[in-house]
């Protein structure tokens, strides 16, 4: 009886000893320090003026809606990723209430150059990940980047308490294009058009030198800023690549003129994307390539046409082995009719190597023979080429 009485007393003061202590290691994160504050500065980035107002409006949002949001700023993370990092910090300090889960911490790793928003589970319909990145991507990063910490964890917090408040983000800045980006678009153009000019004898190579200079020097006083002078040598080169480019193209019409349609409809469907929200998969990339599928077998079909014209004896055995490497390709893959499919780009390309030489072969023994018979002929040609629980959602960033 009296061994029982004992245990009795000693259990009892062990249930107290741990009362006592556990709401002290309760406000303990695995930092060292209490979590007892909405905002933490470890870096010592915010000021006074910054962190009380930041503290204000957090308590403010939390009196009225119940939802919890901390801010916390630490040099690293110590190695951790900053999703497990801040993932273990969200359940330390159980953001929250209980069995809503409707707390969010925003974690800055400065000297990581890291930023991470985790979400408790009750507000992930609420605080999606994409419009966590968006908070990231467009308010707290850019800010960092200018070293505008206080702006930028200002600006996420502001951002999630609108969220949490029922409302919506700005709708998302169309980002214009640079300077930079739009001299070198229209030297691409200009250099484009005095290729076509050239290869077609309208524009003499001197007046094309005078033209390269002026527009780079345009363009560079249209620049503008410190960095000018480096585009007085990018510039020429990319009026020299559109030229080359497009004055060869120019040679062979029918390739010029596929080419211009192809960029013509690339420019009226991101024109249209402006005013419609189009799919760019299905209206842009899929007829592109299935314009340069068709671009490359119609070529195949004049290779294979001039294989015939210029070594008929040779023709019916390049078929064959297209043939049989179209079989043995086929059979080697196997899977059923999704491997026969595979093998017909195999032997395209087995298409294009042994016509192409075909072609090639005959082409340079014609040119011998014409250029033996050279002194008795004078004709000439050319040829063109909660609290606490959270499922991991938010989102992360760096700057």
């Amino acid at each position: 009886m009296m061994q029982w009485i004992r245990r009795s007393v000693l259990s009892l003061l062990t249930l107290m000893c741990v009362s006592l202590f556990t709401p002290a290691q309760a406000d303990v994160s695995p930092l060292g320090v209490a979590l007892d504050r909405r905002v933490i500065d470890l870096t010592n980035t915010l000021d006074a003026d910054v962190t009380a107002r930041l503290k204000s409006r957090l308590a403010d949002l939390e009196q009225r809606k119940g939802a919890q949001i901390a801010v916390l700023l630490v040099p690293g993370t110590g190695g951790a990723s900053i999703e497990d990092y801040t993932n273990q910090l969200f359940r330390a300090w159980q953001l929250g209430r209980k069995d809503v889960n409707d707390g969010i911490l925003l974690v800055v790793a400065k000297d990581d150059r890291r930023v991470r928003i985790e979400v408790g589970y009750g507000l992930e319909g609420t605080v999606t990940d994409l419009l966590a990145h968006r908070i990231i991507e467009e308010h707290i990063t850019p800010a960092f980047r200018q070293g505008d910490f206080a702006g930028g964890v200002s600006q996420g917090v502001n951002d999630l308490v609108v969220l949490v408040e029922g409302g919506d983000l700005p709708p998302v800045a169309v980002p214009g294009a640079s300077p930079q980006a739009m001299a070198v678009l229209l030297a691409l153009i200009a250099g484009g058009i005095g290729g076509v000019l050239m290869a077609a004898g309208r524009l003499h190579w001197r007046r094309a030198l005078i033209a390269t200079a002026g527009v780079t020097l345009l363009l560079a006083v249209y620049i503008g800023g410190r960095e000018w002078p480096v585009y007085l040598l990018v510039l020429p080169l990319t009026i020299l690549i559109g030229g080359a480019t497009f004055g060869a193209l120019w040679l062979a019409r029918a390739v010029f003129y596929c080419v211009m349609a192809a960029l013509a409809y690339s420019v009226g469907v991101l024109a249209a994307n402006r005013f419609v929200e189009l799919s760019l998969v299905h209206w842009l990339l899929w007829p592109l390539a299935v314009a340069v599928v068709l671009g490359l077998y119609v070529g195949l079909f004049f290779l294979i046409k001039a294989s015939w014209k210029s070594s008929p004896r040779f023709f019916l055995a390049r078929v064959l082995a297209v043939v049989a490497i179209y079989t043995a390709a086929g059979l080697l893959l196997g899977h059923g009719a999704q491997g026969w499919w595979v093998a017909i780009p195999v032997a395209t390309i087995a298409a294009f190597i042994l016509f192409v030489q075909s072609v090639s072969s005959s082409g340079s023994g014609s040119s011998s023979r014409s250029s033996s018979n050279s002194g008795s002929s004078r004709s000439s040609s050319s040829s063109s080429g909660g609290g606490g629980s959270s499922g991991g959602g938010g989102a992360s960033g760096s700057w």
